[in-house]
């Protein structure tokens, strides 16, 4: 039987796997080595969600020719389900013993081949299909997907604590990932329109597998990098048997008093509802109202530019500011720059600097948002005197992805209502075209004001109170 021990405010028992103790106690200095590690993960795993995510709809829609009512439901239906299933996953990751190499690293290489196979296959092109065969295949897979891609997410997630709970590290791991999330929207955002569209602006059907497979090349690549790179240092107690079941009611019910992880899972749900849909109203809106996609790889290049320029000025920024207020006041001038596309005739140039000038506001928050996340678990651990990283990260992914799984839906709707006629293509109607490109510009602006009202007025820790909190359930 496993003996128990203190950690901080948490008892828990001793890991049984020695190996697992013996491979964290021998992890070197934290250092850049796992910083890089831990960027190319996102690099990898985000290659393909920004590919899925940012393109899945013109395939289904343009190409296979489903209705966009009807994807936009199954969107919806798959992204709830998968939702449903993450605290579940979460709990499978908390409940595995640590291995030589640790205790969340081997789950990347374990799912990693099935994540790349079922990407590809969501690109398989089934146009001659009957209609009902259509729905069918694109239900199963989109949800096979999802699935899949949690059981890689989540304990790449729950990681980062793991990894170091110094909170200065823990913004270096943030800005790392959020730097390699960035580049995955770069590169898959710049190759993909001169990949997938014609002369005339209208996608090639056969090139979207092409480019699913060439992703997922770079995707194994990525984490296998992750996987020799990064180590854990933290050792993570095997759970009691008592300690393996959970009552979620109680989690979600404890979430009530974490009001940091409430502002965090709020800017983040906001964040992918309103903001990281731009990806896909681009396609539209240079599409349709500028009739120039080949500017999108140029826009998705530039994508960097905002990001990078944060992040050389965010310790600094940190240390006047703290976290809090810089991913507050600035969410306001994300908010005055993207009205500017919204609400003026904009050039398409202009459309573009407009949107990188607010991208680079919220950058702060896209950078700082894992130090945030881990910030909020390590409250959790506090509030419930309990670690469970895994299913938390899991919770908060639950949380987060069936509210924004409507994201793609409205926007199917959205296009729906405007008026927009897939079989005209690119040649929309200039009523129709000025709709699109004015809801490309108002969807960030009613992001960025929200961001500011989380961190505003539900935020309610600081930066001195939160690193005393982190030492104590690390035992520190």
């Amino acid at each position: 039987m496993a003996t128990e021990a203190k950690v901080g405010k948490v008892t828990l028992a001793v890991p049984s796997n020695q190996e697992y103790v013996d491979g964290i106690k021998s992890a070197p200095a934290f250092g850049i080595k796992d910083k890089l590690g831990y960027m190319f993960g996102d690099l990898g795993f985000n290659s393909l969600q920004v590919l899925v995510n940012t393109y899945l709809m013109i395939f289904f829609v343009n190409i296979v020719q489903i209705t966009p009512v009807h994807f936009s439901l199954i969107i919806a239906i798959c992204k709830a389900s998968d939702a449903i299933n993450d605290p579940f996953i979460g709990r499978v990751v908390d409940n595995k013993a640590g291995s030589k190499f640790g205790k969340y690293k081997p789950f990347l290489m374990k799912y990693l081949l099935p994540y790349l196979v079922t990407t590809i296959l969501l690109f398989v092109n089934l146009a001659s299909a009957p209609y009902a065969v259509k729905i069918g295949y694109a239900l199963i897979t989109y949800f096979i997907w999802g699935i899949v891609g949690t059981f890689i997410n989540v304990p790449y997630g729950a990681m980062l604590s793991s990894i170091t709970a110094d909170m200065k590290g823990r913004t270096d791991l943030s800005n790392f990932r959020s730097i390699g999330s960035v580049m995955a929207n770069v590169i898959v955002t710049s190759i993909a329109p001169l990949i997938l569209f014609d002369q005339m602006d209208n996608p090639v059907a056969s090139q979207f597998v092409v480019l699913a497979i060439i992703l997922s090349v770079f995707t194994a690549v990525c984490l296998f990098l992750t996987h020799i790179l990064v180590r854990e240092r933290i050792v993570i107690p095997d759970k009691t048997d008592e300690q393996k079941s959970i009552n979620y009611f109680k989690i979600m019910k404890t979430f009530v008093k974490n009001r940091p992880m409430i502002a965090v899972i709020s800017a983040y749900i906001i964040t992918k509802f309103f903001i990281q849909t731009t990806g896909i109203m681009n396609q539209y809106v240079f599409m349709s109202h500028y009739r120039a996609t080949e500017q999108l790889a140029a826009l998705g290049l530039a994508t960097l530019i905002p990001i990078v320029a944060a992040m050389f000025i965010v310790k600094p920024m940190i240390n006047r500011f703290g976290k809090k207020n810089l991913v507050t006041w600035p969410a306001l001038l994300a908010a005055a720059s993207f009205a500017v596309n919204a609400v003026f005739p904009v050039s398409s140039t202009m459309y573009i600097f407009f949107q990188l000038l607010g991208q680079f506001f919220v950058g702060f928050f896209s950078l700082l948002i894992w130090s945030l996340i881990a910030d909020a678990v390590d409250y959790q651990a506090y509030l419930t005197k309990d670690r469970n990283d895994g299913t938390i990260c899991a919770t908060i992914t639950f949380l987060v992805f069936l509210v924004s799984s409507l994201s793609t839906s409205m926007i199917a709707l959205l296009l729906d209502v405007v008026g927009y006629d897939v079989a005209l293509g690119a040649a929309q109607t200039t009523e129709v075209a000025s709709s699109i490109k004015m809801l490309g510009g108002i969807l960030p602006v009613i992001g960025a004001v929200l961001i500011f009202v989380c961190f505003h007025f539900i935020y309610n820790m600081t930066d001195a109170e939160m690193q005393k909190i982190s030492q104590e359930v690390n035992g520190l």
